[in-house]
């Protein structure tokens, strides 16, 4: 504790030397105020939710996060089984489907069945049809093991602590490629009681397998083979495929770049380096990137999003909001004592409209993205409004940038 005390002690006796010496550097009649060494002065940064005026990305990005290579693909593999295992949580009768599944199964295993078997007689509620998607990877060899999502086709209310069965994954051509087989894994749980009652947390229709299918087919690419790289951009844009077209130029010298469209690069390869060696270093390869001109609008959310090139001409803006309330009343009309009336009564409602001030405000000719949203959080705009005003600045024509709304 003692040395503690003398380092801040001396510390303190530095920043008065300094002190002293920054007020006898200035002319006589300047004074300089200096904050206590104990208590200093806090300044926020200025700008952003955060406080952050800029990122630290800068203004380049990996090409591997913004194209892919042609040919390297993910194959969608689709098939239909059973789940077997359930705790009186599967398919009822009324699933019809599912007890079908059921026989074809053990015809297929060679079990007997008696000619007077009713299907609808079945109790099928250990048991659920369901329907098993994967994704067969690029480059994925026999033997593979890949993950597997299982849903539920029928009415069954939990797939909780099941097991699938043997379950055939086509792709598009119809033919097998894996097979599916295991317990699932489910996020979350469900416990049903007597007279209906039920306890569940998240979907227990849908689980998954990880790792549960083995591939059993390739699909057979050239890409080794091949002198030449097709790279395909995300989102086709003609100033970013010139600018990863320069910056592969720049870094292999000897290759060909050619654009073969705003979305396509085709990249003849030098003979000293192999396609894997190619994707390997051009995945990491900092392309410029440019800021996009979009403004995409999600109004059943009241989600906007808004690129940093868009910009906004000189337009004046108002938005209040229009509140109408209607409440029913009941009048009853009494009559007098000793008459011969009867009580009537009449059904009214009672309309009220309120409108909230909307505020006007100039948007400068030119404003950028960080202006317009800086204007809209002072005066107070919810999402809903947001999503309106810009879609009118598009129908005046003052909106700079394509607006997409979803």
């Amino acid at each position: 504790m003692k040395t503690r005390a003398f380092r801040i002690t001396a510390l303190a006796a530095m920043i008065l030397l300094c002190a002293g010496a920054a007020l006898a550097a200035q002319p006589s009649g300047q004074t300089i105020l200096l904050p206590p060494p104990d208590h200093p002065t806090l300044i926020p940064p200025a700008g952003g939710i955060l406080g952050f005026q800029h990122g630290l990305g800068g203004e380049t990005a990996r090409l591997g996060s913004l194209a892919h290579i042609h040919g390297i693909r993910v194959n969608h593999l689709l098939g239909h089984g059973l789940v077997v295992g359930l705790q009186n949580t599967g398919d009822t009768q009324e699933t019809l489907f599912s007890i079908e599944f059921l026989l074809n199964m053990l015809r297929h295993g060679q079990v007997t069945l008696p000619a007077s078997l009713n299907p609808i007689n079945i109790q099928t509620r250990n048991l659920a049809a369901v329907m098993v998607t994967a994704d067969l990877p690029p480059f994925a060899r026999t033997g593979s093991r890949i993950g597997v999502l299982v849903s539920a086709l029928g009415d069954a209310r939990s797939l909780q602590g099941g097991t699938l069965l043997m379950t055939p994954l086509r792709g598009a051509d119809g033919r097998v490629y894996a097979l599916a087989q295991g317990p699932l894994t489910m996020a979350g749980f469900f416990t049903g009681g007597s007279g209906g009652a039920a306890v569940k947390k998240n979907f227990q229709t849908a689980g998954s397998i990880p790792g549960g299918a083995t591939v059993e087919r390739e699909v057979r690419e050239n890409f080794a083979a091949s002198g030449s790289v097709e790279i395909e951009l995300d989102h086709p844009d003609a100033a970013l495929a010139e600018n990863a077209a320069g910056a592969i130029g720049r870094r292999f010298k000897q290759s060909q770049v050619a654009v073969m469209d705003p979305g396509t690069l085709k990249v003849t390869l030098p003979p000293w380096i192999s396609p894997v060696q190619f994707v390997a270093q051009v995945e990491r390869l900092p392309v410029m990137v440019n800021d996009s001109d979009r403004i995409i609008v999600d109004e059943r959310t009241g989600t906007v999003v808004v690129g940093g090139e868009v910009t906004v001409g000189e337009a004046a803006v108002s938005h209040g909001n229009l509140t109408v309330t209607i409440q029913p009343e009941l009048m009853v009309s009494q009559p007098g004592a000793f008459s011969n009336g009867t009580t009537v009564s009449q059904k009214t409602a009672k309309i009220t409209v309120s409108q909230s001030p909307g505020q006007f405000f100039m948007v400068p000719r030119g404003a950028s993205v960080a202006q317009i949203a800086e204007t809209l959080n002072a005066v107070g705009t919810k999402p809903d409004d947001v999503v309106a005003i810009f879609e009118a600045l598009s129908e005046a024509g003052a909106l700079h940038g394509h607006l997409i709304v979803q």
